[in-house]
């Protein structure tokens, strides 16, 4: 069993990791819809969706209790919001989805490795294999 799966509270991390990955993805769109934009109502309309879903992305990262994802998606949210012109927000969205795109997948492969690892010394722990 060592090998095998993974524990249900690993299974749950990685999974609500591999939505946020996704999400990533989506909020990608959506900056590049915000920088395209040629009236400032247009740019204010994608800017607070983007703002929107960073909150929610934020409280669903708090419920799991992943604070760290959950203040880098909160730090983001605020700059999303924040004053700037266009192409400063645009540079900084662009950014900041990037690193925590990146950091939800390195954390989601320490989540792995750090199950695998306290399951293989629990089998170890008992004699089984």
């Amino acid at each position: 069993m060592a090998g095998g799966k993974l524990s249900a509270k690993a299974t749950e991390t990685v999974e609500f990791l591999d939505y946020i990955i996704h999400q990533c993805d989506h909020l990608a769109v959506a900056v590049e819809e915000f920088a395209s934009a040629k009236k400032s109502m247009q740019a204010d309309w994608a800017r607070q969706g983007i703002a929107r879903e960073l909150g929610h992305l934020r409280q669903r990262a708090m419920v799991k209790n992943l604070g760290v994802l959950a203040d880098e998606i909160g730090r983001l949210s605020v700059q999303a919001g924040g004053g700037g012109s266009q192409q400063m927000k645009t540079r900084i969205l662009r950014d900041g989805v990037g690193s925590m795109k990146a950091a939800c997948e390195r954390m989601r492969k320490s989540t792995i490795d750090s199950d695998k690892a306290e399951q293989a010394s629990k089998a170890n722990a008992t004699g089984g294999e």
